[in-house]
C-alpha cells in the first residue's frame, strides 16, 4: 500500500482547506486505492520445491532443469534436464509431498531443453531439444534436434536425436548468433521454430510435409530484454485466435535487490509477427516475483525456465487463455537454513482462484 501513500497526501491536505470538497475527494481517492489494490492482487501462488522428484539411483532430490509436461492417459508426463540427459517422471499430480518418485533417464542421448508433444500425422511422440557441437575453431554452438517415440511413458523408447539442418541466425554485423532453447509450433501447412540468443528471439520455418528439415534462413522476430527459453502457443477465444509467447527475462527484485529471472509474455496475430508486449514489466510480468505469492523461504524468488500446462498435447500447441498451472525450475535450498545446499529443482505455479 506504500505505492499509494503519495497519492493520499494531497487529498488529506485538500480536506483541511475545504472540508466538504475534501471529503468527496478523499472518498474518491479511497475508491481509487481500493481498485488499485484489487489490480495489484497476485495472480499466482508458488508451490514448495518438488523435492520428491528424486535421482534415478537414490531417494535424494534430483537436480532438474528446463521442464516440460504433457498430460496423457490420466497422468502428467514430466521431462527435465538432469545429469547426463533428459529425465522422465510420471506424475498423478504436482503435490510437493507424497511418495518419492525416482526418475528414469530417457534414451534421447545428448538432448537437452526438451519440448514434448504428440504428432498426429505420424502418430508418434516428438521430443524437440538441442545438442551442442564445436566448429572448426573449437567454438561451442547449439543446434535443434528431434527424437521420436511410440509411447510417451517409455523413457527407453526415444530414438537417437536427428539434427535439424538450419543455418545459424546472423546479427546486424553479419556475425553468427549463438541461439538455443528451441521450440516448434505447427500451424496449417507450416512449422515455425523459435530460438533465443542474448536479447533476441529468432524464427525460422519449414513446410509441414518437410519437417524436420527444409528450414528457411532464421529472421529476427523480437528484440528486447530477452534472456532464454521462448515457448509459443495458439490461443482461441470469442475474439478469435492469437499467438502467445512466454520468454524468460530478468529484473531487479525489490526484496533481494538482485536481478532475478521471470517470465514475460508477448502476443501476435500471426506467427511471423509482429510481436507486441502483453505482460513484460517486473511488477506485472506473466509470472514472477511481482505477481506471485512465494511463501516458501527455500526458493530464491525467480523462475528460470518453464511452461504453462496445456489440456491438449499435440503439435498445434493450443493453450487455454488462462492456464491454471505453470511448471518451472529455479534454485532452492534443501533446508530453510543460510548454510543449506542449493540445487536446481522443479516447482508448480497455481493460478489463484482456479
Amino acid at each position: 500500500m506504500a505505492w499509494y501513500g503519495g497519492h493520499n497526501q494531497p487529498g488529506v491536505l485538500l480536506m483541511c482547506r475545504n472540508r466538504t470538497t475534501g471529503i468527496s475527494v478523499l472518498l474518491l481517492l479511497a475508491i481509487s486505492v481500493a481498485a488499485g489494490a484489487e489490480d495489484a492482487e497476485p495472480e499466482w501462488t508458488m508451490s514448495p520445491p518438488l523435492f520428491r522428484l528424486a535421482k534415478s539411483d537414490s531417494d535424494a532430490p534430483a537436480t532438474l532443469l528446463d521442464p516440460c509436461a504433457v498430460k496423457h492417459g490420466g497422468q502428467w508426463h514430466v521431462f527435465a534436464g538432469g545429469p547426463g540427459g533428459v529425465m522422465y517422471y510420471p506424475l498423478d499430480d504436482f503435490k510437493p509431498d507424497g511418495a518419492v518418485i525416482r526418475g528414469r533417464k530417457t534414451s534421447a542421448a545428448g538432448l537437452g531443453v526438451p519440448q514434448v508433444y504428440y504428432h498426429r500425422a505420424s502418430k508418434k511422440w516428438h521430443m524437440v531439444g538441442q545438442q551442442s557441437y564445436k566448429d572448426g575453431d573449437g567454438k561451442m554452438w547449439f543446434t535443434p534436434v528431434l527424437s521420436v517415440n511410440d509411447t510417451v511413458g517409455d523413457p527407453a523408447g526415444w530414438s537417437k536425436p536427428i539434427p535439424m539442418q538450419v543455418a545459424l541466425p546472423l546479427e546486424e554485423n553479419k556475425r553468427a548468433a549463438g541461439w538455443m532453447d528451441f521450440y516448434v509450433i505447427f500451424e496449417s501447412e507450416k512449422v515455425h521454430l523459435f530460438g533465443t540468443s542474448g536479447g533476441r528471439l529468432w524464427r525460422t520455418e519449414t513446410k509441414t510435409a518437410g519437417f524436420p528439415q527444409g528450414w528457411s534462413t532464421p529472421v529476427l522476430a523480437l528484440k528486447g530484454n530477452i534472456g532464454l527459453a521462448s515457448h509459443t502457443y495458439r490461443q482461441d477465444s470469442d475474439k478469435g485466435p492469437r499467438f502467445f509467447a512466454t520468454i524468460t527475462s530478468s529484473a531487479q527484485d525489490p526484496e533481494s535487490k538482485k536481478h532475478k529471472q521471470l517470465q514475460v509474455s508477448y502476443i501476435a496475430e500471426k506467427l511471423d509477427g509482429p510481436w507486441t508486449p502483453e505482460k513484460d514489466k517486473k511488477d506485472i510480468p506473466y509470472v514472477g516475483f511481482g505477481n506471485c505469492i512465494i511463501a516458501d523461504p527455500r526458493w530464491n524468488r525467480e523462475i528460470i525456465h518453464g511452461e504453462p500446462l496445456r489440456h491438449e498435447s499435440d503439435e498445434r500447441m493450443r493453450l487455454e487463455t488462462e492456464p491454471a498451472m505453470f511448471v518451472f525450475h529455479a534454485k532452492a535450498k534443501l533446508q530453510d537454513s543460510e548454510t543449506a545446499a542449493t540445487i536446481d529443482c522443479l516447482g508448480i505455479l497455481q493460478r489463484r482462484g482456479q
